[in-house]
């Protein structure tokens, strides 16, 4: 289950997970060397990010290359279909400045290793954020022993963030709701209180994420990557069947 304290869970090398890694990545690696995928929507930062939302080809179970989607987090997580993962793959040098980036979301992005909560999306010309997807959880699946920019948690951050999405939006419509300042106030809370722990995870390894913790991607710092193929980790995060209601109430 999900650590109610720390707010996520590492569990330690399976097999199961391992064979479904090593088929995954066979995917991964077709997908990240598709031409057609390297425009401006995959390719950030300076080419040092591939973001590959819903492009792993796997089925609603989570099935690819003919390998079951199976582990020890199976026992602790609601049974809902699953979406195509994301393929997220992070090269040396990462994060550059891209030419629309301002210099104080750089920062961010350097110094808090762009810090958020899944699923509060920035909104028109003002990018005003709101609650807009409403997921159970987030499970992280490395397909590659690469270290570099590993995901980083704010351990115990899934209730300062939680408590205060909860209390801003209450029985309101998420979508009616500019969650942006109290968005903003919690995480400054969290840095100021909570403990950053890297999550450097191998092949047969996962990670289960409470959908309420601050989590990024800290720059990379001076790990090899002998395949030339960066740091590569498959995301899923099935959304609640009840909504903003469910999302809320998430133990």
């Amino acid at each position: 289950m999900i650590n109610r304290t720390d707010g996520f869970t590492v569990f330690d090398p399976d097999p199961d997970t391992a064979r479904w890694a090593q088929a995954a990545v066979v995917e991964a690696r077709k997908v990240a060397t598709d031409p057609a995928m390297h425009g401006p929507e995959n390719l950030r930062h300076g080419k040092t990010w591939f973001v590959g939302v819903d492009l792993l080809p796997n089925d609603a179970a989570g099935l690819i290359g003919g390998v079951a989607l199976r582990g020890p987090w199976h026992e602790h997580v609601p049974d809902l279909p699953l979406h195509q993962a994301q393929v997220s793959i992070i090269y040396p040098g990462y994060p550059q400045q891209d030419p629309d980036e301002s210099d104080a979301n750089h920062r961010y992005r350097r110094q808090r290793s762009a810090a958020h909560v899944d699923g509060l999306l920035p909104v028109g010309p003002a990018r005003r954020r709101f609650a807009r997807e409403f997921h159970a959880y987030i499970l992280s699946i490395p397909l590659n022993n690469v270290a570099g920019s590993p995901t980083t948690v704010w351990r115990g951050s899934h209730r300062i963030m939680q408590a205060a999405l909860r209390k801003a939006i209450g029985s309101h419509d998420p979508a009616q709701v500019d969650i942006t300042e109290v968005y903003k106030d919690a995480r400054r809370e969290v840095f100021a209180t909570c403990e950053e722990i890297p999550l450097i995870l191998g092949t047969g390894q996962s990670a289960l994420l409470h959908p309420f913790v601050l989590h990024g991607t800290q720059e990379w710092r001076n790990c090899a990557d002998p395949q030339g193929e960066g740091r590569m980790i498959a995301f899923f995060r099935p959304q609640y069947t009840g909504g903003a209601a469910q999302w809320l109430s998430t133990p």
